[in-house]
């Protein structure tokens, strides 16, 4: 497997570590101890820090040849830089319903989830 995943996976647990530490320690002033959006940092940066792991995994794990990595390693990086990328977005721009912004990212979101779970699904069969 290539070292991109090695790196990409590496990337997103530290970034993940700073993220979720920003959610407990600052964000809370920058929403104005908005529930939702705290819940929803906490949701987005847990599931990026629990898919770098599943990455790292994959990534050191899968010989060169391996078929199911091949397809489950980008499907989990992108659906993890979708999913919780979208949602760290959204509350950093305090994007309200009906933004045109809103209206890309928050699509993005399920979608993220559903290529997170395609990638999943991959690594079964």
């Amino acid at each position: 497997m290539s070292t991109f995943y090695v790196k990409a996976a590496s990337i997103l647990g530290a970034s993940g570590v700073l993220l979720a530490a920003y959610g407990a320690h600052g964000l809370e002033k920058a929403v104005n101890g908005d529930v939702g959006k705290l819940k929803a940092w906490n949701s987005a940066s847990n599931i990026q820090l629990i898919h770098s792991v599943a990455l790292f995994a994959i990534a050191t794990r899968a010989g060169p040849s391996s078929t199911w990595a091949r397809y489950a390693a980008p499907l989990i990086l992108a659906g993890t830089v979708m999913f919780s990328g979208s949602i760290y977005a959204l509350i950093a721009t305090s994007q309200e319903r009906g933004s045109p912004l809103r209206r890309v990212l928050g699509p993005t979101t399920p979608l993220g989830g559903l290529v997170l779970t395609a990638g999943w699904l991959t690594l079964a069969f």
